[in-house]
């Protein structure tokens, strides 16, 4: 039983796994950017086809990258009420103490929710299409100037590798303590606001002690290995540059210009 999306790796042949994945961490880190560069519908809009043309290249169904959002529907809808219901800017529909819900408020609000769900979207789609240890060598790649100046790269690659490979089972062993703590009774959807935060508390622990000890478990399997985080290591699979990625660098590049462009659209 595996639930969770994000964070989980899908082998495929599609042209966006057999990418390097330098060039993808590259690709995702540009895209985000001009997420974050967006102001208006139409550039948005532009951002959502490129966001279903890449889910097609990837050979993904888009339900299957749209169910990554659930984990922070929270986070997002939380965000979203903030910005309706203090923003003081526009014309006003409501208004009761500091509480003013305006029409520029709800617009951009919806622009925010739609920011929120591509990133998501873009982080999906990239650990979707490349494994851990890519994409731990994909950053060792990105940052390797960085070495010169004493930054730890390899330290920071396995640290990512460990993390991201470690997302899919703290979240299947959340859903078993879930499962475990409603056997006994704790209702996480019924009760008022404050009794669920109460029953959400009490997984903390739990997961904690669950995460010492894969910890502890990973700290004693390196060192029986004989790892040296400071040592030179070999990589059983190379990854070389090719005309791809230098095409979707480049379409992601024009892409951005696009986008700045219809910042001034109304």
């Amino acid at each position: 039983m595996n639930k969770a999306i994000f964070g989980n790796y899908l082998p495929g042949n599609s042209n966006i796994h057999r990418m390097n994945p330098t060039a993808k961490i590259l690709a995702t880190l540009l895209v985000i950017t001009w997420i974050l560069f967006a102001n208006n519908i139409w550039n948005y809009g532009l951002l959502v086809a490129f966001a279903v043309f890449e889910t097609y290249l990837a050979q993904l169904k888009l339900k299957t990258v749209l169910k990554a959002i659930r984990p922070f529907i929270w986070l997002i809808m939380f965000t979203v009420v903030i910005q309706i219901i203090f923003s003081p800017h526009g014309s006003s529909y409501f208004s009761w103490g500091p509480i003013k819900i305006t029409n520029y408020g709800i617009q951009l609000a919806g622009l925010i929710f739609i920011r929120f769900v591509l990133i998501i979207i873009q982080a999906t789609l990239l650990t979707m299409t490349t494994s851990p240890n890519s994409i731990a060598s994909g950053v060792e790649k990105l940052i390797a100037p960085l070495r010169y100046v004493g930054v730890p790269v390899e330290t920071i690659g396995i640290m990512i590798s460990i993390a991201l490979r470690f997302v899919p089972t703290l979240m299947e062993e959340l859903q078993v303590i879930m499962d475990a703590q409603r056997s006994r009774g704790v209702m996480f959807n019924s009760g008022g606001f404050i009794k669920r935060c109460k029953n959400i508390i009490s997984l903390i622990i739990p997961i904690l002690v669950s995460s010492f000890r894969h910890a502890d478990n990973l700290a004693d399997a390196l060192g029986a290995s004989g790892y040296e985080a400071n040592q030179p290591r070999s990589s059983y699979r190379q990854y070389h540059w090719n005309l791809t990625d230098s095409i979707t660098i480049i379409a992601v590049i024009l892409l951005g210009i696009a986008v700045i462009l219809m910042r001034t659209l109304s």
